[in-house]
């Protein structure tokens, strides 16, 4: 999955195929035989940045079914609350869910289009919004997690969001391993959306893909890209900060 990861310093274009507490995700361990039976169908949880028109949504993917496909869905929100107001996703920490299972391979191979979701602040203990109606416009990128699979040796992130809201999204690889959403601030470079929608791969310095190295608030490492100059950021908000580890 990661044969395409260049040298230090250097990023890949992959093709489509504040601040919350940091929260432990633990996944029970199941027999082989009854992962091999389980369903892939189920609510999902995914991390929500963006504003209504223009949503990107991060599943929180494990290493167990029903969440090993990793992927960023484009899409469309609308509940008639925000008619006045529509809130800005990207200023907290905001958790969708789905009304009723699904599988996520029905939403990457553009079956499923529309859900009813709920979304809520992270830590929340009920719904900000009930009954939100959810159209995905895109899935511009999407892997699937290989179980027992070491994580890649070097901090990876992939660029998201629009050319006024950048985010840094950190992918799973193995174990163990973090999910980890930050928005940035590009200090030498604006991307336009055709980028952005291709997920392009940031290297970021010579750090290695561990927790205590990721990136923090008020950091502004350099990071590069493939056949281009390297590019200075400053991350301004953390919105997932969520470690994952093998049954």
């Amino acid at each position: 999955m990661y044969a395409d990861v260049p040298p230090a310093h250097h990023l890949v274009l992959a093709q489509a195929p504040t601040p919350p507490a940091s929260q432990r995700l633990e996944v029970p361990p199941q027999p082989a035989a009854e992962v091999r039976s389980q369903s892939l169908s189920g609510t999902h949880p995914m991390l929500v940045i963006g504003t209504p028109e223009a949503a990107f949504l991060w599943p929180l993917a494990t290493l167990t079914p029903p969440d090993t496909e990793q992927m960023v869905i484009s899409a469309q929100l609308a509940h008639p609350a925000w008619k006045k107001r529509k809130p800005d996703f990207s200023s907290g920490s905001y958790l969708l869910e789905a009304a009723t299972p699904f599988e996520l391979s029905a939403v990457r191979e553009g079956s499923l289009t529309r859900l009813k979701v709920s979304i809520s602040k992270a830590g929340a203990a009920s719904p900000e919004w009930k009954d939100v109606e959810l159209q995905v416009k895109s899935v511009p990128w999407h892997t699937q997690l290989v179980p027992n699979s070491a994580s890649v040796p070097r901090l990876l992130y992939r660029v998201f969001g629009s050319p006024g809201a950048t985010f840094l999204v950190h992918e799973l690889s193995g174990s163990p391993d973090f999910h980890h959403v930050v928005q940035v601030k590009f200090k030498d470079r604006r991307f336009t959306q055709e980028e952005l929608s291709r997920g392009l791969l940031v290297d970021v310095e010579d750090r290695p893909n561990v927790k205590g190295a990721r990136l923090q608030l008020g950091d502004a490492p350099k990071g590069s890209l493939l056949e281009d100059k390297p590019v200075k950021f400053k991350v301004e908000r953390e919105l997932l900060f969520r470690e994952v580890e093998a049954p």
